[in-house]
């Protein structure tokens, strides 16, 4: 229950505990105090003034006494009326303060003996008027002797009376004194037992809403102490669910304190995994650095496979132009033959002669055949030769990856170029074998053409045909060197560009290398930061 108070609450109640103890002993003095206060107004307003009313009647009496026997020893009148005047004045003094007495005069032992000190009174009264009597007229034994046996007796007895009352009132007054100090004592004694009682109760108090309030209090020191120690094992301990402020406040910390177990346990596996993939990452940069190093290596080689793709497409072009001259002065040399095979016709008596020409000119045209097949032969090697510097070309862009793609769309053009160069060699050699056939035909036309003059026609016409079919031959060859040089042109413009990317391919070679150093360092920084993380969260017992 008491756990369901805020702190605010149990002061509030262990100081207002205290303070309802504080005001029951100060109702207690007030009650004791009026008590006394009634005590001491009692006497102060009752009977201090009756027992002074008393004593002054009992000193004036005393004086009435005085006076009276002074009047009787006057030696002259005037001092006896003046003594007989005080009297008198005395007398009407002490009538002033019996009159107030009575009225003071309440309960009835009071009362009876008041009544009993009037009648005292009153007998005395009726001695005056003889005794002034006497005094004015004789100063002898019968003065003396009334005074002896008559006044002096109702004066004792007045006095007697007087003192009666006097005790009785003095005995009330020693007793409310006595009460009043009685009061005094129990009140003292009462403040004492109470305030004692107050002070234990508020002891009491004191201890247990301290107990209620300290020990979630020690509780949280000690968390709070075992957590600056880094110290964040440990059980949770069950709290009541409750309103008070140092409880929450431990709940609190544990709760924190378990939170921190897990944010630490987290950062230490974290850093863990940090640390490893530094690791890795480093091994990582390791492998990407060898495979930049062999990337440029793999780009340097491509360079200069491509370098000398450049100089055999050169001298492959040098030589298409050759058999091109060769080509078109095989077509002059054709054309020349038909002339000379069409004026055979026309020319039989210099047949031999002009056999023998045509065949050395047929021999002639068979040998520069024979060169431009070749000629021929060199292009189709250079295009295989391109081709296979193409697929390496390929190899190696594929091997340098993204960075190679462009590298490798160039290769394979320069394949597909060698590819059709290799295509129009093997038709250039298809003709120069068709040329060659046609010209043993024109030579075994021209031998024929020795035996039998009949027959020298039909083979000069036979050999212009051919003639005629050579020219176009070497006219197609030349178109076909034409389309060589062309495409052996765009080879050229293809290998500079591919030299360029290879270039580029070599700088981001070199740039990957770089990054994969940064990389490198960036790995080791990330794994020391890692290592003094886990030493950071080491000291945390979780």
């Amino acid at each position: 229950m008491f756990y369901q108070l805020t702190v605010r609450q149990k002061l509030f109640a262990g100081f207002g505990s205290l303070l309802a103890m504080l005001l029951a002993v100060v109702i207690v003095a007030m009650f004791k105090m009026d008590n006394i206060q009634q005590k001491t107004r009692d006497i102060t307003e009752d009977r201090y003034p009756k027992v002074m009313l008393i004593d002054r009647i009992t000193m004036t009496t005393l004086d009435i006494g005085r006076g009276v026997r002074n009047a009787i020893i006057a030696p002259d009148p005037q001092l006896i009326e003046s003594e007989i005047a005080k009297v008198e004045s005395l007398r009407a003094s002490n009538t002033a303060d019996m009159d107030a007495l009575d009225k003071l005069m309440a309960t009835p032992p009071e009362r009876e003996l008041l009544e009993k000190v009037k009648q005292t009174r009153a007998v005395l009264g009726q001695q005056y008027a003889p005794m002034y009597q006497l005094a004015r007229t004789s100063k002898g034994a019968p003065t003396y002797l009334f005074l002896k046996q008559h006044f002096a007796a109702s004066n004792n007895i007045f006095m007697a009376a007087l003192k009666d009352l006097a005790k009785y009132q003095e005995e009330r007054m020693n007793k409310a004194v006595q009460d009043s100090q009685g009061t005094y004592s129990q009140a003292r004694s009462l403040m004492v037992t109470v305030a004692l009682l107050a002070l234990a109760l508020g002891a009491m108090a004191a201890w247990f809403i301290s107990r209620l309030i300290t020990a979630p209090l020690q509780r949280s020191a000690q968390l709070v102490h075992q957590i600056k120690q880094g110290d964040l094992s440990g059980a949770d301990e069950p709290l009541p669910a409750a309103r008070d402020e140092a409880i929450n406040i431990a709940r609190d910390i544990q709760d924190m304190r378990k939170g921190l177990r897990e944010v630490v346990s987290s950062i230490q596996e974290n850093a863990h995994n940090v640390s490893n993939a530094a690791r890795e990452l480093a091994s990582m940069s390791e492998e990407v650095a060898g495979g930049a190093q062999r990337q440029s290596e793999a780009t340097t080689s491509a360079a200069a496979t491509i370098e000398q793709l450049t100089v055999s497409i050169n001298h492959v072009a040098d030589n298409a132009d050759q058999a091109s001259g060769q080509a078109r002065s095989a077509g002059e040399l054709a054309s020349r033959g038909g002339h000379n095979v069409q004026a055979s016709v026309g020319q039989i008596g210099t047949v031999s002669q002009s056999v023998a020409s045509t065949s050395q000119q047929m021999q002639t045209l068979t040998e520069e055949v024979q060169r431009i097949g070749n000629i021929v032969t060199v292009i189709r090697d250079v295009a295989d030769q391109t081709n296979l510097l193409a697929l390496n070309a390929a190899i190696e862009a594929a091997r340098a990856g993204e960075m190679g793609r462009g590298f490798a769309v160039v290769a394979d053009e320069v394949r597909k170029l060698a590819e059709r160069t290799t295509s129009s060699a093997q038709e250039i050699t298809q003709m120069i074998g068709s040329i060659q056939h046609n010209a043993h035909r024109v030579v075994d036309s021209m031998a024929g053409s020795l035996t039998s003059v009949e027959a020298v026609s039909g083979s000069a016409s036979e050999a212009s045909n051919s003639m005629q079919e050579i020219e176009n031959s070497t006219q197609s060859i030349v178109g076909t060197i034409a389309s060589i040089t062309s495409s052996l042109s765009e080879q050229r413009a293809a290998s500079l560009t591919l030299a360029q990317n290879m270039e580029q391919v070599s700088q981001m070679a070199e740039q990957n290398s770089a990054t994969v150093e940064e990389l490198a360092t960036t790995s080791s920084e990330l794994n020391s930061l890692s290592q003094n993380l886990q030493h950071v969260t080491a000291r945390f017992k979780l």
